[in-house]
């Protein structure tokens, strides 16, 4: 992981969407199973401690194929070197090298030969996977991932950071629009009720929604032209763009603020631009307009992706014609991933700014102001002969 300790410190601690931060989170559920004087059920993570005291970050990447951005996104789990100042650098394994299995077992002393020991094993390598499937560590993606798998007690609140409030305001418009495209799939107007149908609606959501199985709904999965051995991870893909729908009407003000901020010359350039070296100059303006070109591209990257569902989602409800909702259904994984990369890079973006002019306010100096341009540019890939959050094992 090759960054800077200012760098490090911002991915660590405004990164909410990209960092799950266990070696905080396993201290706070030490520290509660301590105050309640009893031993929690649901506990840490992982089994293994060192695991338990590292940091998992999402990373993406992408390029650009026949004029298309293409995106993919990496799991980085690091491990921070100093327990007392988790910001001065440690080791990193990505979950997709192929050397992992070793590479935990130096690490962290995970052996698979060690019978004694094999179900911890099982565990955490579970739990790895787990992590790595999810393209974003949002609390309500990974919520509902752990409910999907069935662990969901298992694991101490603590690691979703999401309270009630927040995940009924998130939930309630998406099991809205699942009902209401389940009712229109099974021939059911808004109107029909009755115990009987209502069950029916009720079981046919519980199994969309839990995304585990297929059990019992095979009719539907067969009309919506699914193959059956993709259909719970489609289904899990369908309600994550339902979320990052929801999400992005939320983030979009905030968004806007960033937009303005680097579209603004004399808020975006540090204070003391003027006495800057001319070089210096022209590379803080060429970074600066690489980074409003992303931004646009990212924007309208989510908008003609969520304009594409909806209207998709519209025609099936409205009009009766599900081919646009079915062929947009197929793709929901990939369609997925797009909105997770885009709204996770603009949501670590956003926080990155606000954090920055928190502690300074809006003038900023151009030793400061290099380090938050190299993170946003880092963010979003930009430039990879620039310093940003370029991770490596």
């Amino acid at each position: 992981m090759s960054m800077d300790r200012a760098q490090l410190a911002r991915a660590i601690d405004v990164g909410r969407t990209s960092t799950l931060n266990c070696f905080e989170t396993t201290k706070d559920v030490a520290r509660i199973a301590e105050e309640i004087s009893a031993n929690d059920p649901a506990g840490p993570m992982f089994r293994n401690r060192y695991l338990n005291h590292s940091i998992v970050f999402k990373v993406v990447e992408s390029h650009v194929v026949r004029g298309k951005r293409v995106f993919g996104i990496e799991t980085l789990v690091y491990f921070p070197y100093n327990h007392e100042n988790i910001y001065e650098g440690g080791d990193s394994i990505l979950t997709s090298d192929a050397q992992i299995a070793e590479k935990l077992q130096h690490k962290c002393g995970m052996d698979p030969a060690d019978k004694s020991r094999i179900e911890d094993y099982r565990w955490d390598r579970d739990m790895l996977e787990m992590v790595d499937s999810l393209p974003t560590l949002d609390p309500f993606l990974l919520k509902c991932k752990t409910q999907q798998r069935g662990i969901e007690g298992q694991l101490n609140p603590a690691y979703f950071n999401i309270s009630l409030d927040e995940w009924e305001r998130i939930q309630t418009p998406i099991r809205r629009k699942i009902e209401a495209l389940v009712r229109k799939a099974l021939g059911l107007g808004e109107g029909d009720a009755g115990e009987k149908i209502e069950k029916h609606v009720s079981n046919f959501l519980k199994k969309i929604w839990e995304a585990r199985d297929i059990d019992g709904i095979e009719d539907f999965v067969h009309g919506m032209d699914m193959p059956p051995e993709r259909a719970p991870e489609l289904f899990f893909a369908w309600k994550a763009i339902c979320y990052y729908q929801v999400q992005f009407s939320t983030v979009e003000p905030e968004l806007r603020k960033l937009f303005k901020w680097v579209g603004n010359p004399k808020a975006s350039l540090p204070t003391d631009f003027a006495g800057l070296r001319n070089e210096t100059k022209d590379q803080i303006k060429r970074e600066l307009r690489l980074l409003r070109a992303r931004l646009r591209e990212n924007y309208v990257s989510i908008v003609e992706t969520l304009q594409t569902y909806e209207d998709s989602y519209r025609e099936f409800i409205d009009d009766g014609k599900p081919a646009g909702f079915k062929e947009f259904l197929a793709d929901a994984d990939q369609h997925y991933v797009t909105l997770a990369a885009c709204l996770s890079s603009n949501a670590h973006a956003i926080n990155l700014l606000n954090d920055q002019l928190r502690r300074t306010g809006p003038k900023i100096v151009s030793d400061q102001h290099r380090q938050l341009l190299d993170c946003l540019l880092g963010v979003f890939g930009i430039d990879a002969s620039t310093p940003g959050l370029q991770m490596a094992s």
